[in-house]
């Protein structure tokens, strides 16, 4: 079996404290404030008020030392399915409909793109936007009505001059994202992205050896923060698997990661726990995969892995 990722034996990996290390900066060190989620009328029955951020943070993992899929709650089953989120925007997926049909579960999206969430950004019921993460990455508008596939330019990008320095995919586009109606671009976008809005590739073709780096601009740290960090590893793995290269170093550069009022008694119920080894994940798909958006979710397969009992925390819309 081919190994992407070269991993220690179980047993020589050092248990990962740095997502810890990371909510409990955010806990002690938090400046509080009033975010959207708890300015909107649909909320009141969370009673959710507050959030408290910080700015800037950085998790760099080196993966012979395991897989960063967090071991303080189990989340195998997350797993799967943030994977199956990646793969349906990969393949260009921007409403309810398309996105479910790469096996997600019914709730996933749904309360973010009801009727009347949709109609503020003039959008049918059920439409991400062409502003969503799978619109931005296989149709950014381009000049004189033309569309931009960022997938398709990475991949022919890094097999011709795998040396260059501009391998990034983002999934933010300013004028559907941001929007600004006074110079005639509304917003196009329910929900605006908040992960993988930079993401850089950095191939050492001579070593065959791929790093990349993540940067999105909002995480919510007890709940999306950790499935971002596995789904565009997993990413890495894809494209590494594409070229024949090793995978050998994730780094997440956060801008604002947060935690709200409603996740702060699961928070320091997470903080007991100690870490344990971060886990194996192999990608072995079934049949030779040509681009990045024919993985499957069931082409990965998770081992090694010993978390903590799962734990159910809210999250706000």
């Amino acid at each position: 079996m081919k190994q992407i990722i070269e991993y220690k034996q179980y047993k020589k990996r050092i248990p990962d404290n740095q997502y810890q290390k990371l909510l409990e900066r955010v806990m002690n060190e938090g400046k509080k404030m009033i975010p959207i989620h708890a300015r909107l009328p649909e909320n009141e029955h969370l009673e959710h008020k507050e959030a408290i951020d910080i700015t800037g943070h950085m998790l760099s993992y080196d993966l012979s030392n395991g897989f960063p899929l967090e071991t303080i709650r189990d989340l195998e089953k997350g797993f799967y399915w943030s994977l199956a989120e990646i793969y349906a925007f990969l393949n260009g997926a921007h409403t309810l409909k398309e996105v479910h049909r790469f096996n997600l579960p019914g709730f996933f999206w749904k309360p973010s793109v009801s009727k009347k969430k949709c109609a503020i950004f003039g959008l049918e019921e059920g439409n991400l936007g062409p502003g969503s993460y799978g619109s931005v990455l296989r149709e950014m508008p381009g000049p004189d009505g033309t569309f931009f596939d960022q997938v398709v330019a990475l991949e022919n990008k890094a097999r011709n001059a795998p040396f260059v320095r501009t391998l990034i995919l983002t999934t933010w586009y300013p004028p559907y994202a941001l929007g600004d109606k006074q110079q005639g671009f509304p917003r196009k976008v329910v929900v605006a992205p908040c992960h993988g809005n930079f993401t850089r590739f950095k191939l050492y073709d001579e070593d065959k050896e791929l790093h990349m780096v993540t940067v999105p601009r909002s995480s919510d740290a007890p709940v999306g923060l950790i499935f971002n960090i596995a789904q565009w590893c997993a990413v890495g793995m894809m494209l590494a698997d594409l070229l024949d290269y090793k995978f050998t170093k994730y780094v997440m550069m956060i801008m604002d990661p947060q935690i709200y009022d409603i996740q702060y008694e699961h928070v320091r119920k997470l903080l007991t726990r100690e870490p344990k080894r971060l886990p194996t994940v192999h990608l072995k798909p079934k049949e030779k995969r040509k681009h990045l958006w024919e993985y499957r979710p069931e082409d990965f397969v998770l081992e090694d892995y010993n978390p903590h009992p799962g734990m159910k925390i809210s999250v706000t819309v």
